[in-house]
């Protein structure tokens, strides 16, 4: 564990630079409200996360595979796009999509046994999709769909360490960030971000936490952390 948090700062740091102050910040009202396991805390950020990276000069694409019965795939069509696949395991499948006349960064890192990850990005012209996604342990899954309009530029940073988690990420609109993170067993997330400038951190930490089904509709900002002693 103490092996993969160290990891995930560090590329973190890449991308999440607390450097723009945001138009606006909202919370929307009870995010916590029946919570029936852990602990919860949400409140507005108080310095708006960015997710940054630069658009690639042309489209490339790599895959690199260790282990046993690992399966990947990558589907691009367009001239600025980029995603990288990395699996060390056995049985693990990623499936990046990146469609679109805008540009797309991709990098996913996955290791561990029967885990999945699966990356829809569709950006308009001008427009720009972000991700990192990592995820390390047994039996997790990770669902992210990004869709940018023109000129504008979405971002997320996606992590998840242990068995049986289940995240799941929506962003449709321009300029939404999100940084999502779940370290432990069996826990859930599910969040949606429409509009625009919306900013988003989840964290999860312990066993069995409720999914809060976060939804943001725009100009929302959010931090939230749910934790037990499960982990």
């Amino acid at each position: 564990m103490r092996t993969y948090i160290a990891k995930f700062s560090l590329t973190a740091a890449a991308f999440v630079m607390g450097a723009h102050g945001a138009t606006a910040q909202q919370t929307p009202s009870g995010p916590c409200d029946g919570q029936t396991t852990g602990s919860c805390n949400a409140r507005a950020l108080t310095q708006p996360i960015d997710v940054s990276r630069p658009a690639p000069l042309r489209t490339s694409a790599y895959i690199t595979q260790v282990g046993d019965q690992n399966q990947a795939s990558i589907t691009q069509n367009a001239g600025q796009q980029f995603a990288s696949i990395a699996q060390n395991g056995e049985r693990n499948s990623a499936t990046a999509q990146q469609m679109g006349d805008g540009a797309a960064y991709l990098e996913v890192d996955q290791g561990g046994l029967l885990n999945s990850i699966v990356v829809a990005q569709d950006a308009a012209p001008g427009g720009t999709n972000v991700a990192l996604v990592e995820q390390f342990g047994e039996n997790n899954v990770i669902l992210l769909d990004q869709t940018a309009t023109a000129g504008s530029a979405n971002g997320a940073v996606l992590a998840q360490n242990g068995s049986d988690n289940h995240m799941k990420l929506q962003q449709s609109g321009s300029d939404n960030r999100a940084e999502l993170v779940q370290l432990g067993d069996n826990n859930t997330m599910t969040a949606t971000q429409n509009g625009s400038d919306n900013q988003l951190q989840w964290v999860q930490q312990g066993n069995g936490l409720s999914d809060l089904q976060i939804v943001q509709s725009g100009s929302q900002a959010m931090l939230i952390v749910q934790s037990n002693g499960g982990s």
